[in-house]
């Protein structure tokens, strides 16, 4: 008796998405401390505001478009 196959291809098409959506996240996270470091870097700050600041707002847009996404 051969079982239905309908369940195994959801379940890989939930991974490539869940996956898609870190490597994304991943992304944003990154860019936005990387464009935060370069000011730094120009001004020759002590404390890196821009790079703080930068990150957390990345990191904000990232979530925010991960759970736009995860709610259809």
């Amino acid at each position: 008796m051969k079982k239905n196959s309908t369940p195994r291809s959801k379940r890989t098409v939930n991974y490539a998405n869940y996956s898609g959506m870190g490597l994304q996240m991943l992304g944003t996270i990154g860019l936005g401390t990387y464009v935060g470091v370069k000011p730094d870097e120009w001004q020759g700050n002590k404390i890196p505001g821009w790079t703080l600041a930068l990150s957390l707002l990345s990191i904000g847009a990232a979530l925010y478009t991960f759970i736009k996404q995860v709610r259809g």
